[in-house]
């Protein structure tokens, strides 16, 4: 029973649909299913209470007839997309129905369920398209209820003043407030659900956010702000490029090429986490990364040394299947840099000026598995690292610049 209901509350709901509209899909084929199951209990409890001489058996049984077309149909339209059609249907079916009991059964069960029938109008049917719909349906309904105050119908005789009479008022108006609570209860728990799901949705899509920028970037963008763009006075970038990898790539299928860099540069970001350094990004077999976004002072250099060491230590845990061992090529440099984010749809963090430059240079004239760093690098940290002078290299449109190897931190 419950994955049948289940099965027909979901007719007409799509993807692309805002919760809300699904919710309300939802809402309208579980009142027409339930209002259906009520409809045929109700006409089989006042068949007794019917006034024979005002409501012949074949007229009774054919209203009823009508209103599990109504409610059948309700569901086809839902199912098409006609949402607003449904709906309509659904309170026209329902305002029909609430309006023949009034007649057939007596007046004194009226109050009840039209009081029931304004309140389940206004949770059924509730966006902004359909305001008028809700009014119209709610004067419709004063409307009927004042018929029906004029036009006084009568108890079936032998039903006045009886347990029967009783019975079916209190059933009536248990019936039809415990369907309102029921149908409020069923819209909490679809927007309850609706909200788990979009705060599951927020937090993968906060995650994904901070796997491609820096946190206080994601918190700035998740703010509202854009353009970002700041300068910073001085970090230490971090470059590492594989050794040979266009050999490399010659010789390995797309498999071991991509799980090899995988395990390789997930090791990497993990070292640079634990240091404090962000990754900006990995361009093919190139690494960059930087420390002394979010800090002030010279540690920032240490960071980008220690983050390097590891990582050299690292490429002995990796290697290439059918070729060999890893070997990469590493650059420091300290210094200005700009920083921002670039473009709306796959956008990304990025660092421009001299900084970068000059690091990736470093990086471009070291040796395999060398730690090449600037000279800004080594004044910074001479004291706590053991560095080896290399001589100068010529950088395009600047002077020589001059170039030591980081060989280890000092005991």
């Amino acid at each position: 029973m419950r994955w049948a209901v289940g099965q027909l509350a979901g007719l007409g709901v799509a993807d692309g649909q805002s919760p809300s509209h699904q919710r309300r899909i939802r809402t309208i084929n579980v009142v027409a299913v339930v209002a259906s199951v009520l409809t045929a209990f109700f006409a089989v409890l006042f068949l007794p209470a019917r006034p024979e001489q005002r409501v012949p058996l074949w007229a009774y049984l054919g209203l009823l007839a009508i209103y599990l077309a109504g409610y059948a149909l309700t569901l086809v339209l839902n199912w098409r997309g006609h949402h607003e059609a449904a709906a309509a249907l659904l309170l026209g079916t329902g305002l029909l129905n609430i309006t023949a009991v009034g007649f057939t059964v007596g007046f004194r069960t009226g109050p009840a369920v039209f009081v029931t029938a304004v309140a389940i109008g206004a949770v059924v049917v509730t966006d902004v398209k359909s305001r008028v719909l809700r009014w119209v349906f709610v004067a419709l309904a004063i409307l009927m209820y004042a018929l029906l105050v004029v036009l006084k119908p009568p108890v079936a005789p032998g039903v006045a003043g009886t347990w029967i009479e009783d019975a079916l008022i209190v059933a009536s108006f248990a019936g039809m407030v415990g369907f309102v609570v029921a149908v409020v209860w069923y819209q909490r728990r679809l927007a309850d659900r609706a909200e788990e799901e979009l705060t599951e949705a927020n937090e993968q899509s906060e995650q994904l956010l901070l796997n491609i920028l820096p946190a206080h970037i994601a918190r700035r963008l998740q703010a509202g702000e854009y353009p970002i763009a700041d300068e910073q006075p001085e970090v230490t970038v971090l470059f590492a490029d594989i050794v040979g990898s266009t050999a490399i790539t010659e010789r390995l299928n797309a498999a071991d090429l991509v799980t090899t860099l995988d395990g390789l540069f997930s090791a990497f970001d993990d070292i640079v986490d634990m240091h404090g350094l962000e990754k900006i990004k990995t361009v093919g077999d190139n690494y960059f990364a930087v420390a002394g976004l979010t800090t002030d002072g010279e540690d920032h250099s240490r960071s980008a040394a220690d983050a390097a060491l590891s990582m050299r230590e690292e490429l002995k845990r990796h290697s290439f299947p059918g070729v060999g061992d890893v070997h990469m090529r590493f650059g420091l440099h300290t210094g200005p840099v700009m920083a921002g984010v670039i473009g709306k749809r796959k956008f990304s963090y990025d660092l421009w000026g001299d900084t970068v430059n000059t690091a990736s240079r470093m990086e471009s004239t070291s040796e395999v598995d060398m730690l090449q760093v600037s000279q800004e690098v080594c004044d910074r940290l001479r004291d706590l690292y053991e560095f080896k002078a290399r001589g100068s290299i010529a950088v395009k449109g600047k002077n020589d610049l001059a170039t030591y190897e980081l060989i280890h931190r000092r005991s």
